[in-house]
């Protein structure tokens, strides 16, 4: 393989960082991971935890369940990474969750120790925890992506700051905004498989979570009752249903609070889910090799990194179902042997099927989202690749696919701007909290 090809070191970076194991929702895991990295030096009985976050934190957290717990929100999952978070174990800081960590974060709670409010800064993604305990005061900062603690303080003394230096940076961002459809295939077709092997792994705990969700018909149900209907013959058991089925079980249960990872994508659990399940339902029915579907995994999970690039870490649309719904459905394409032309009709034609999908908070109806994103993920790859492409002068979508995506970048960016402070509101005055 030779490295010098465009984007290697690059892809590889963006593979590597961005697919990883997630216990639970990773926005409520960030906020308890910047808790316990305050209290981890500290220690001591806790008084009072103070964290704020920017708004797609605060909205992506307020509904969603805490893994090992019957509990939901950021009040829960900054308690709880006080009471047993370990944040040498980043997206899997709640792993230790026991009953008397759960009891002890339940009276933090009831005698109203904890607070979470929205941070004032221009950062798109910011957590700042304060912790006081009898033994003082500790303080940590996540900025930019989930696990990207920047700054440590224990009793007004700074113990640690991360570096400005881009060079020092091990969670800089790769800057993939240059990027094309032949960048893309010329990497997943060249790549050392060793290199991309880990990837299978995400097939493993994201179907385990799957069938989890089906045996127990945890959450919203959803997965469970495409099931019965597909059982039934009410539906038929084709790959699309089944990816349905699949996709919408590992969110239901992930979104209940189920004590089990996921391979997450580009800093989102559910992201993962929509990137990894409908590919390998389309790998596993045509035969392919663990090779291939390596290769199809690491199309899909580039083509949603190479979007956020665009549309923002957290933005007002769904990426679980826009980002990783078209990095799916362009990878189902190419693991069907469709040329670009074909991949980049999937792209547009996904962009104007899902483009207006909003992001209302992750809570358990993510499930219904990411059902149609993994259904229309194969139905666009399938109208594609038989010629079936949307007009590229309709709406935001553009002759080059490319260019498509930097559109839905735009549309989230500056067309979006109120969306996030709209729907804050309307879930504020729902009494969510």
């Amino acid at each position: 393989m030779n490295k010098n090809l465009k984007y290697y070191d690059s892809l590889i970076k963006t593979l590597v960082d961005g697919v990883k194991p997630a216990l639970g929702c990773t926005e409520p895991v960030a906020v308890g991971l910047a808790v316990a990295k305050a209290y981890e030096g500290l220690g001591g009985e806790i008084k009072s935890i103070q964290v704020q976050v920017t708004p797609n934190i605060f909205k992506n957290g307020m509904g969603v369940g805490i893994p090992g717990t019957e509990e939901i929100g950021l009040i829960f999952a900054s308690t709880l990474g006080a009471t047993c978070g370990d944040a040498t174990l980043g997206f899997q800081v709640f792993e230790g969750v026991n009953e008397e960590s759960i009891k002890m974060a339940e009276r933090l709670v009831s005698q109203d120790a904890v607070s979470v409010g929205l941070a004032k800064c221009d950062k798109d993604f910011y957590i700042q925890a304060n912790i006081e305990t009898d033994q003082g005061h500790g303080m940590a900062i996540i900025e930019d992506t989930h696990t990207n603690i920047v700054h440590v303080e224990l009793n007004g003394e700074v113990i640690f700051q991360k570096s400005n230096d881009k060079s020092s940076n091990i969670e800089e961002k790769v800057d993939l905004s240059e990027l094309t459809l032949k960048d893309i295939r010329a990497f997943v077709e060249n790549v050392p498989f060793e290199e991309i092997e880990f990837l299978l792994e995400g097939v493993k705990l994201n179907l385990e979570i799957a069938h989890m969700g089906l045996r127990e018909s945890l959450g919203a149900g959803l997965g469970a009752e495409i099931k019965r209907q597909i059982d039934s013959g009410e539906i038929d058991s084709s790959s699309v249903n089944q990816a349905r089925m699949l996709a919408s079980a590992a969110c239901d249960a992930r979104m209940a609070g189920v004590n089990m990872p996921v391979m997450s994508s580009g800093g989102s659990g559910n992201q993962g889910i929509t990137a990894i399940i409908p590919p390998t339902v389309i790998c596993e029915n045509i035969g392919c090799s663990d090779d291939q579907l390596a290769r199809t995994l690491a199309y899909s999970h580039i083509i949603t990194a190479f979007i956020k690039t665009f549309t923002g870490n957290l933005s007002p649309v769904c990426g679980c179902a826009i980002c990783a719904g078209i990095g799916a459905s362009s990878a189902i394409v190419w693991t069907l042997g469709g040329d670009d032309k074909q991949i980049g009709g999937a792209i547009n034609n996904m962009v104007g099927t899902l483009a207006g999908m909003v992001c209302d908070g992750a809570k358990g109806g993510c499930t219904f989202k990411i059902s149609t994103a993994a259904s229309e993920a194969i139905i666009q790859a399938q109208l594609s690749m038989n010629g079936v492409h949307i007009n590229p002068n309709d709406g935001i979508v553009h002759t080059s696919p490319e260019e498509t995506i930097k559109n839905l970048g735009t549309f989230c960016r500056d067309g979006m701007n109120d969306a996030d402070e709209t729907i804050i509101n309307i879930m504020v005055n729902k009494n969510y909290l």
